[in-house]
């Protein structure tokens, strides 16, 4: 079983937005109103992650993940791709990750299920490390490590 599921996750990678591509870009906004786009980001590094309320392995990693963002002070997007997470309930969850950047969809522009099509996200979390110019340095299906995101924003260019 372990086996089947290492080669859907493989399959997966394979499948989605791949490093070294520029990450496709998206028109989503935060909780206040304000629109973001990935041109937003333009000058330093990036982390989006792609998640669900319901999702254990979000639910896990989320605390490190924040404990990160605040550490490194760099821009960590995240993007619930589960059509139930109203904005009611992304603004309730995020309460405890204020370092966070939580976009929902945006009126004439994305809804958070279009972008991580986009991005070919087939599950979550799926975390994409972007560098300045928006080109994905690395990508994780499923759980990160916090020192595997730290050498992917050494890569990126953080400083």
């Amino acid at each position: 079983m372990n086996r089947w599921l290492a080669i859907l996750a493989l399959l997966a990678i394979v499948l989605a937005a791949s490093p070294g591509q520029m990450a496709p870009d998206f028109r989503l906004r935060d909780a206040s109103g304000k629109a973001y786009s990935l041109a937003s980001f333009k000058g330093r590094p990036v982390v989006i992650t792609f998640w669900a309320s319901w999702c254990p392995v979000c639910r896990a990693e989320f605390p490190k993940l924040h404990q990160l963002a605040q550490e490194y002070k760099v821009p960590f997007v995240v993007i619930s791709r589960e059509p139930r997470d109203t904005e009611q309930v992304v603004r309730d969850y995020m309460k405890n990750y204020p370092r966070f950047l939580p976009l929902l969809a945006q009126p004439g522009g994305d809804n958070p299920v279009a972008v991580a099509n986009r991005y070919k996200v087939l599950g979550q979390p799926w975390t994409f490390v972007l560098d300045g110019e928006g080109k994905i340095v690395n990508l994780y299906a499923g759980k990160v490590e916090v020192e595997s995101l730290k050498d992917d924003l050494a890569l990126a260019g953080y400083e």
